[in-house]
């Protein structure tokens, strides 16, 4: 499991104009947030705790920038910076940041937002399994002029970097910007040199490159016209459909109060139906009901010590759950502080509308899936189509209802 994503910050921007004269081309106002603010939330989001900032141009701007930001970080996350002395290229950044990057790294360019799945893009049937392994996520353009492409085999191993503009043959798949790399990709190949021209076409070179397509959002803010367009398409990006699940019976065997790692049991696909939902881009969330707390089987602090293990377990694949919620209550409890009557107890809804308060979901594209009458008569209460698992493979299940429900809406 990758935990550490870096992001490089840039130079001058000189095609914004002067747009970047006081201002680092990432912080630049995206829909009213600095863009960089929304990739490093995006690294969040996909369950990246460490992230790591790699500054040059105007750096004291960054500094101002992530000390407001830590006031709002989630708990158990950090956010750093590294500031190159002088310019020393996309690759000399990195290498700068050797004394504080992990061995295997996320890294993103700080002015182009992919929305695709970086965690599948670190798994190991992406990646592999050695350090000496990288790759990058790619995604097919009608017209390659700005970026160089990536020429690469069926099965993601990566023949050629192509320079920009000598593209010939369509479908252009281009370099998205993303890359799954280890420390030794950038050590003792100087101070100044470049991921994109340096590192890439090496490795592929090696036969040690493999690509990921993803269909994603793609967008590169670094012309005027782009950055114009980001203004009203990033925002309506952030806006997406959700799938909700229930977790004893639909994620893991629901053998009674399971608040520990040693008796949960994935059902078959559960990890599978996860990273199907993240590719689709879907927000995941998980909404359960767990009366073992109040029924004193177990602490509260287990059900969140459960839940991490269980998203350590599904980034490993490639997955993530985005957020969580979870009802300790129960009016026929043993342990008085959580012995009553709740608003997050499902059939009622009130998980469901907590999560709708601080996300931006698209409610009638989305969907719950749950073992449980009560589990649908809470979704059905704030207008989400609900849908009953009754056993077997949840991937297998939940697959059609993905693709229908983004058909139908």
């Amino acid at each position: 499991m990758v935990d550490q994503c870096a992001i490089l910050l840039g130079g001058l921007g000189t095609r914004l104009g002067s747009l970047t004269r006081e201002t680092p081309k990432p912080l630049l106002p995206v829909g009213g947030t600095p863009f960089i603010e929304l990739l490093v939330r995006e690294a969040w989001r996909q369950g990246f705790r460490k992230v790591l900032l790699l500054a040059g141009y105007k750096s004291e701007r960054v500094f101002d920038f992530v000390d407001a930001l830590r006031t709002r970080m989630p708990q158990g996350h950090t956010l750093d910076v590294v500031v190159e002395p002088e310019p020393l290229g996309t690759g000399g950044a990195v290498a700068n940041a050797l004394p504080v990057l992990d061995e295997r790294f996320l890294l993103l360019n700080g002015d182009t937002w992919f929305d695709c799945n970086w965690n599948a893009l670190c798994s190991a049937d992406v990646v592999g399994e050695g350090l000496s392994n990288a790759s990058l996520a790619v995604r097919a353009v009608p017209l390659a002029d700005r970026y160089e492409t990536i020429d690469f085999a069926a099965d993601g191993q990566v023949r050629a970097v192509v320079p920009r503009g000598e593209a010939l043959v369509a479908p252009y798949y281009v370099n998205g910007g993303a890359y799954c790399l280890s420390r030794d990709h950038v050590r003792g190949l100087g101070e100044r040199f470049s991921i994109e021209q340096d590192v890439l076409p090496r490795l592929a070179a090696a036969g040690k490159l493999r690509a990921r397509g993803f269909e994603g959002y793609f967008l590169d803010i670094g012309v005027p016209e782009s950055y114009e367009r980001s203004q009203i398409e990033v925002p309506a990006q952030r806006h997406r459909p959700a799938l909700f699940l229930d977790r004893d019976g639909v994620l893991n065997h629901d053998e009674g109060y399971v608040g520990t790692t040693d008796r949960f049991r994935w059902i078959d696909g559960a990890i599978e139906a996860v990273r199907l939902a993240n590719d689709m881009g879907y927000y995941v969330f998980v909404v359960t009901n767990q009366a073992g707390v109040a029924r004193g089987y177990y602490p509260v602090e287990n059900v969140s010590a459960l839940f991490d293990w269980m998203n350590a377990q599904l980034r490993a694949q490639g997955a993530h759950i985005d957020d969580w919620r979870f009802c300790p209550y129960h009016p026929d409890g043993t342990v008085e502080q959580y012995s009553h009557v709740h608003p997050w107890r499902k059939p009622e809804p009130g998980m469901l509308l907590d999560l709708m308060e601080h996300w931006e979901i698209d409610i009638p594209a989305s969907l719950l899936v749950g073992d449980q009458d009560t589990d649908l008569a809470a979704a059905r209460a704030v207008g989400i189509a609900a849908h009953k698992f009754a056993g077997g493979n949840l991937r297998d299940f939940v697959a059609p209802h993905l693709v229908s429900q983004k058909v139908t809406t």
